[in-house]
């Protein structure tokens, strides 16, 4: 004797279950898997959410002196404070005065590395603010 999932009669189809039965299966089925590409999907266009992006004060750091080669190592010595063509930057956070007198800031060395100073040229179109962010970041370890 074969049982049948399917306890209508009349309600059969050829592979023996009603439409009913089969679609309320599916429903089931989709349910407990939702698909998994509506979480995936592009952020919307009107939203102002910016990824967090999180990166270490070690990689900071290596990016801070990645740029102070680039950007500042022609006219500035790092691991001295003697004379290059401007002054050397070793211990600027110890002393905390420029070679003018300002106190020394994140927020001063922000402004001095955007605007420049006397003989230094200001670097505001050259660097996006999280470059500089990471340049101070170096220059505090000098």
């Amino acid at each position: 004797m074969k049982r049948s999932f399917c306890h209508r009669k009349g309600a059969r189809t050829a592979n023996g279950c009603s439409a009913g039965l089969f679609l309320s299966a599916l429903f089931v089925a989709v349910a407990a898997f939702p698909p998994t590409c509506a979480a995936a999907q592009a952020p919307r266009k009107d939203s102002n959410a910016k990824p967090i992006v999180t990166v270490s004060a070690a990689d900071q750091t290596a990016f801070g002196k990645d740029l102070f080669r680039q950007h500042c190592a022609s006219c500035h010595f790092a691991e001295t404070g003697a004379q290059k063509i401007g002054p050397g930057l070793k211990g600027l956070y110890v002393r905390l005065k420029f070679s003018d007198g300002q106190k020394v800031t994140d927020a001063s060395l922000t402004r001095w590395i955007e605007a420049g100073g006397k003989d230094m040229p200001g670097f505001k179109e050259a660097m996006t603010p999280e470059q500089v962010r990471a340049l101070i970041t170096y220059m505090k370890t000098l």
